[in-house]
């Protein structure tokens, strides 16, 4: 019991660390880019997420300066991500890019509907009519009952 509470505290110790020199490291990116760009207050990064991705919009909405030149400062002091973070950052773009898409069509379809009321209240019950159609015939294709010939041949031979 003793073992596994020593190596829990030890586990909280190296998590405590491993933060503290996290936050550590991006105080030296705040403070490579105030020193580069003062305009920008070290107050205001304070508020930007610890990404390098966050910092580079941040940075760049704030001062008048290529993407290169903001990717480089930002790039050149910030700790290196881990395989784990890149793959969540790209997840979480991929999913972010999928709902603004999905906001989109639904919009899209909004602006169809609300210009052409009738037809799309026809298009709609066509569709309707074709889906239920098609899933009664399935459903009938799965569930037929045996044809008279059918019947006679099981009991003829078996």
């Amino acid at each position: 019991m003793r073992t596994i509470l020593r190596s829990s505290q030890k586990e909280i110790e190296m998590s405590t660390e491993t933060s503290v020199a996290h936050e550590a490291d991006w105080t030296r990116v705040r403070s490579a880019v105030c020193n580069r760009w003062p305009q920008i207050k070290e107050e205001e990064l304070s508020k930007c997420p610890n990404e390098a991705e966050w910092m580079i919009e941040f940075v760049k909405g704030r001062v008048d300066a290529s993407q290169d030149e903001i990717e480089s400062v930002v790039r050149e002091f910030a700790p290196q991500e881990s395989m784990a973070d890149r793959i969540s950052h790209t997840a979480e773009d991929s999913v972010r890019k999928a709902s603004e898409s999905a906001r989109f069509a639904v919009m899209r379809a909004d602006e169809c509907i609300a210009e052409r009321p009738t037809q799309s209240v026809l298009a709609s019950f066509v569709a309707g009519a074709l889906v239920g159609v098609t899933v009664t015939a399935l459903w009938f294709r799965q569930n037929r009952e045996p044809s008279r010939w059918e019947h006679f041949k099981t009991r003829t031979w078996g």
